[in-house]
């Protein structure tokens, strides 16, 4: 019997010390659950009043079996609050996962469901073993407008609301003139120009991905003052006379060499005492973490790009080699995105 009981704590003791790994190894099913829940409208309904398993069930259109199941695990993952037998939602999935509100980012959650086949299989492409998706994170975008309107319909209300904080984090009112780097949707053009009445933007991103931004900037109802110019960043010249440049949300997405470019680029087109910026999942210098960033930066390797991870000392020393100076570097999105301020004399 004691050798019996012995054997059980020791068991239980495994499974405690092996919970992260577990957790860790897991993790699939629970972006598989949030998924789901997306998709069938959970949290919308919820927040509609449907705050029972059977008027949840009912809505989502599932049976009431395959509803308690999704509830259940919902509630266990924090994302529904139960008290006695009804639901709601938690506060941030309330702000962020109920269709119709501005912060919705639904689609840039249920986007990555697109990424499961490519990390199942990570150390057979790492090997060689098998290939890489493609030629890099943004190859189908270069070549048609459906995949870049896919893309930047899933990531345009996550980056709105980060156009607007950096607005209120920075006062860009002398400037005139933004060029927007790898602009994508416009979403950061279109936060800082409605937040600066006397700044006008350029979008520049490959001509795929400017069509779908004009669709973004007449919905603004901002044509008038946000243009776009398509062109790879490496490859042609920038517009000039840009007294604001902006690069955002695409530093994994560049090789050393690459971002040494750009950035370079930017100084030579820039006006006179203008300003640069880049908000970037930049690794910490002894690159341990963000965890964020440095999975973008394993992730560029599943996708067959040539983007690398870079530290927050590297992109540094790249606009301090440009010509910039007085750099400011500061978390921007804590564990995400390092923001860099450099100015141009």
């Amino acid at each position: 019997m004691a050798n019996k009981n012995t054997g059980e704590m020791k068991g239980a003791e495994s499974r405690g010390a092996t919970k992260r790994l577990q957790e860790m190894g897991h993790a699939f099913k629970q972006s598989g659950a949030l998924i789901a829940a997306i998709e069938v409208d959970l949290f919308t309904h919820v927040s509609q009043g449907a705050d029972t398993i059977e008027a949840i069930s009912k809505k989502t259109g599932l049976s009431l079996w395959a509803g308690t199941k999704l509830v259940d695990t919902c509630a266990a993952l924090g994302l529904l609050i139960k008290k006695g037998n009804t639901y709601s939602n938690a506060a941030d999935v309330e702000r962020f996962l109920v269709k119709g509100k501005q912060a919705y980012i639904g689609p840039w959650i249920t986007g990555g469901r697109d990424m499961y086949d490519l990390w199942k299989d990570v150390a057979a492409i790492l090997t060689g073993v098998k290939s890489p998706r493609g030629k890099g994170y943004y190859e189908e975008v270069w070549k048609d407008v459906k995949s870049a309107r896919e893309l930047h319909e899933a990531t345009y209300s996550v980056g709105l609301a980060a156009g607007y904080k950096l607005a209120k984090t920075i006062d860009l009112s002398r400037s005139s003139l933004l060029l927007d780097l790898g602009g994508g949707s416009g979403c950061y053009s279109i936060a800082l120009v409605s937040s600066f009445p006397t700044l006008k933007a350029i979008v520049m991103d490959y001509p795929t991905v400017c069509e779908v931004a004009k669709q973004f900037i007449n919905e603004a109802g901002l044509s008038d003052r946000i243009s776009t110019f398509g062109g790879d960043l490496i490859k042609v010249d920038y517009p000039p006379r840009a007294d604001l440049m902006l690069l955002s949300s695409n530093l994994p997405n560049f090789s050393s060499r690459q971002l040494e470019i750009i950035i370079n680029k930017a100084y030579q087109a820039m006006a006179n005492r203008g300003i640069m910026i880049i908000l970037g999942e930049a690794l910490n210098d002894d690159r341990i973490g963000p965890l964020e960033p440095v999975l973008y930066s394993l992730e560029e390797a599943l996708v067959g790009g040539e983007g690398e991870g870079h530290t927050r000392a590297e992109v540094n020393h790249l606009l301090e080699n440009a010509g910039f100076k007085q750099i400011e570097i500061d978390d921007f999105i804590p564990e995400i995105l390092t923001k860099f301020v450099a100015y141009k004399e």
